[in-house]
């Protein structure tokens, strides 16, 4: 038969007073939670009971549920969306884990809490300088190696890097033709036969013009002069009448072969024509007068001329500021012009005030295949770059264009479409100084320069514990690890389903009505113990009485 060990009086005492001090234990645990309810990343713990050897044991541990989160618009406020926590060291040296992340930048540019205790993470190695990769040349970081303090330099520079290459983006319009240049006198030149006027011919006899009112004498002269399409002036030649020719016909051969190559002339309906060969932008112009000396015959009112169609050059233009090694900016442009020849476009640089092209001639020219696919860019002057005396003791640049498209930036076309080609990137860069700083959601703090250039600069560590639970509290918002956590394992935000989010910081996750509920549970288990004790105590009072 077995028997239960019965407890004496004592030993009642004993487990008595053992709740009593675990459940007061209790109530201050909810006091603590309850006072830190608007404290940033706190965790609620709890007080668990358990029966041991007769006496009550109480526990604590703290669940670690996820807070909310509230926004603060500062970038060194950092919560964490996941099971992580940063990684601080005290004071003493020690490591200090945090779900806590309200830091700032302190006078040493150390990445610091409330308590001065420093951030730690892995800093970004030989990116600061005159060899600094701009923002879009920049690779992630390997955070890899020993953790350390997240310092940054607030006064840091990035050095300045001349440009070296430029790409060229977008549509230039496949449909796109030179227009050519078209002039035509404002009088129509009309003869008289049998009492009825009609328009002059190539055949038509210069003195039956109704414009010569003095029939022209063999040798009598019309001076013919004005300008080529590149604006080079004819000088004036004479057609003479009865030698050179006596027709109309004759006398527009004489203006084709002043105009030869540039220009031919022509009648239509009574009115002289003279067309460029070849569009583009004109300033062809004619004009036709007879001698001042030339009185007495051979006399005629000449036409004027006027412009009938402009003549017009399909281009393009695109431009961008580019860098040289002194970090100074230079303006450069790019003009495209249509060719004769298909599928062809001619490029010429230009740049302003001090600055040099050094290429002679400098220019090069884009081809495209049936497809307006890009096909080659080449220099006229068989080099392979654009080079650029800056006029300021600075290295020459040397810039290599690019059109057949690059990292991010499609291929230069010719469709049948809007014209939109431009330089889309340049990687050169002017000198900067950090100008502000942001955390992204894998931990990267990135720097933004005066120069617009945006690199990394640190990534910040984080750990997690194979039993977070059992984390011991050392005040402060800090943890420590313990035989029962495990040992930090240390990583970054994107090691472990974590994501940071820079601008915010976790709230408490304090449930003020939950702990409502325990403290008057914790209360009605105390005022029951201490009724156990008065009890227990009248009893022992009655038995000291017997012993009377």
């Amino acid at each position: 038969m077995a028997y239960e060990q019965v407890l004496g009086t004592g030993d009642t005492f004993t487990s008595v007073l053992s709740s009593l001090q675990n459940q007061r234990r209790r109530i201050d645990v909810i006091g603590t939670n309850i006072s830190n309810i608007n404290t940033v990343g706190f965790k609620s713990s709890r007080m668990t009971f358990l029966e041991m050897m007769g006496q009550t044991v109480g526990k604590l541990y703290t669940p670690f549920e996820q807070g909310s989160f509230t926004a603060t618009g500062s970038a060194t406020d950092i919560a964490i969306d996941g099971n992580s926590f940063f990684v601080l060291k005290d004071a003493n040296g020690d490591y200090v884990y945090s779900r806590a992340g309200a830091f700032f930048f302190d006078e040493q540019g150390r990445l610091i809490n409330q308590n001065r205790e420093a951030v730690q993470g892995w800093l970004a190695e030989n990116i600061i300088g005159e060899d600094a990769t701009t923002s879009y040349g920049a690779s992630d970081l390997d955070a890899v190696g020993a953790i350390s303090d997240v310092v940054l330099d607030p006064d840091m520079t990035v050095g300045a890097i001349a440009t070296s290459s430029i790409w060229l983006g977008g549509n230039i319009n496949a449909g796109l033709e030179a227009v050519k240049n078209i002039i035509e006198s404002s009088d129509t030149w009309r003869f008289e036969e049998n009492q009825e006027v009609s328009y002059a011919t190539v055949d038509t006899d210069i003195n039956d013009l109704v414009q010569v009112t003095t029939a022209f004498n063999v040798g009598d002269t019309i001076l013919i002069g004005g300008k080529l399409p590149d604006g080079t002036v004819v000088p004036a030649t004479a057609f003479t009448y009865g030698v050179t020719g006596t027709t109309v016909g004759q006398l527009l051969a004489k203006i084709n072969d002043i105009y030869d190559g540039y220009a031919t002339a022509s009648i239509e309906n009574g009115k002289v024509i003279l067309s460029d060969d070849v569009g583009g932008d004109s300033q062809t112009s004619i004009t036709m007068s007879t001698p001042a000396t030339q009185t007495a015959s051979g006399i005629m009112t000449m036409p004027t001329f006027t412009v009938e169609q402009e003549g017009l050059t399909p281009t393009a233009t695109a431009s961008i500021i580019i860098y040289d090694s002194f970090g100074s900016a230079h303006h450069l442009s790019l003009e495209f012009t249509k060719t004769e020849n298909v599928r062809e476009w001619q490029w010429t640089a230009s740049v302003e005030g001090d600055e040099t092209v050094l290429n002679n001639p400098a220019t090069g020219r884009i081809t495209f295949d049936t497809n307006g696919d890009f096909i080659a860019n080449t220099f006229d002057d068989g080099g392979g770059s654009l080079q650029i005396d800056p006029g300021n003791g600075a290295d020459a640049i040397d810039i290599q264009i690019h059109a057949g498209g690059g990292e991010g930036i499609s291929a230069l076309t010719q469709y049948d479409a809007v014209t939109t080609i431009s330089v889309r990137m340049q990687d050169g860069q002017a000198s900067g100084t950090l100008e502000s700083i942001n955390v992204d959601e894998d931990g990267f703090i990135s720097g933004t320069f005066t120069n617009s250039v945006v690199m990394n600069l640190a990534q910040i560590a984080l750990a997690e514990f194979d039993d977070p639970t059992s984390l011991e509290k050392v005040g402060t918002g800090n943890f420590v690890a313990t035989n029962w956590s495990g040992d930090a394992i240390l990583g970054r935000a994107n090691d472990f389903d974590t994501t940071l989010m820079s601008g915010h910081l976790e709230t408490s996750n304090v449930d003020l009505a939950d702990q409502f509920i325990q403290m008057l549970d914790a209360q009605q288990a105390y005022s029951a113990s201490s009724r156990i004790v008065a009890t227990l105590d009248r009893v022992m009072q009655e038995t000291t009485q017997f012993g009377r």
